[in-house]
């Protein structure tokens, strides 16, 4: 159950680039933070997630599939317990409240369901319509108890996962181009009509924030402001003026791009999105490399949980996606997402160490 720790057989690269993009946030989010106290409880996050990450690789792979069913049935425990006993924190009852720490499930669910689906699909190919009922039994439960949170930004990340891990596992063009038409069919005729009036809103202003500048479109127009007065060059580290004066909304979790590029300007901007390129190619090559389909889902699922939630939130900081609350991983302030983000990483760091072993 539990190995030796030994250094050398990890994979460097990929450590480094989280690091490196982790220190990157903490530097940024030092002149994003409303509070100084923010900045100090994300050290202290970004200390418990690493050691975490680091226990992580006590486990070798053959236990951590085999407790990945309970782990799953943990998660859908605490969905349901967190719309009882959670906290309402901006229309949704997503968090357990404890004193100063505050805990997100659905964060914990997405790794959850990763395990889940990388052992059930291990060895079972998606030839026939029917080989989805059981994949989708499993995806289906967390995706729903996020919605009904309601948490949309939540439940897209968790089916950006499934897609991920299905596209990985083999899923022919046939059944894409079905699953595309029929999203084309159910999304005007089951999924608008069921969205909250506030989340239709924030669709409608994507395709012209303009149309409520000081309401819905406050945010992405402020947004677009301080990205684009940053230049080249940027203005220069905490002399961000739409961020310093507070115009740039929630400007240390989801807008922090915003922040970056005000202050950065487009080199460092373009800076921290190579780095997140190198970390997903880094991923890629590790799902190349490993023996086994199940560690390769496992890889899979984490590269799409780290993929959509940088393209879903650097496209809201450009007014090309809807305001979904969706984090930058490794960078936005947030406890629950750094440890989910830094535990995904150690995943595949620990699949990919055990690669030559039995899955």
């Amino acid at each position: 159950m539990i190995r030796r720790l030994d250094l050398t057989l990890y994979d460097w690269p990929l450590a480094l680039l989280t690091l490196g993009l982790n220190v990157a946030g903490l530097f940024v989010l030092a002149s994003a933070a409303p509070n100084p106290r923010l900045w100090k409880l994300q050290l202290l996050f970004a200390a418990v997630a690493l050691v975490a990450a680091a226990l992580l690789q006590l486990f070798r792979k053959a236990t951590v599939y085999r407790l990945s069913y309970v782990a799953y049935g943990l998660s859908l425990l605490l969905l349901v317990a967190v719309l009882f006993f959670g906290r309402e924190v901006n229309g949704a009852r997503s968090w357990f409240v404890l004193g100063p720490l505050r805990l997100q499930p659905s964060e914990l669910a997405k790794l959850a369901l990763i395990l889940a689906l990388a052992r059930f699909l291990h060895g079972r190919a998606l030839e026939r319509w029917r080989d989805y009922l059981l994949p989708l039994a499993l995806a289906l439960p967390p995706v729903a108890l996020t919605l009904v949170e309601p948490d949309l930004g939540g439940a897209l990340v968790l089916a950006a996962i499934v897609f991920g891990i299905f596209f990985v596992r083999g899923l022919p063009w046939r059944h894409l181009a079905v699953a595309v038409l029929l999203a084309a069919v159910l999304v005007p005729t089951v999924v608008w009509p069921n969205l909250k009036p506030h989340q239709q809103e924030r669709i409608l202003v994507l395709l012209n924030p303009a149309s409520d500048p000081l309401g819905a479109g406050f945010q992405v127009i402020q947004s677009m402001i301080a990205i684009g007065s940053g230049g080249v060059a940027g203005k220069g580290y905490g002399q961000g003026t739409q961020a310093q004066l507070g115009f740039v909304p929630e400007r240390h979790t989801d807008f922090i791009f915003s922040v970056l590029a005000e202050e950065m300007g487009l080199v460092g901007a373009l800076a921290v999105l190579l780095g997140y390129a190198a970390l997903l190619y880094r991923l890629g090559v590790m799902a190349v490399e490993v023996l086994h389909d199940g560690d390769r889902l496992v890889i899979a699922g984490v590269m799409s949980l780290l993929a959509f939630q940088l393209l879903v939130n650097v496209g809201v900081t450009l007014g090309v996606a809807p305001v979904t609350g969706i984090t930058l991983p490794l960078m936005s302030y947030g406890g629950t997402s750094l440890l989910t983000t830094y535990l995904a990483l150690g995943l595949a760091q620990l699949v990919y160490r055990d690669r030559y072993e039995p899955a």
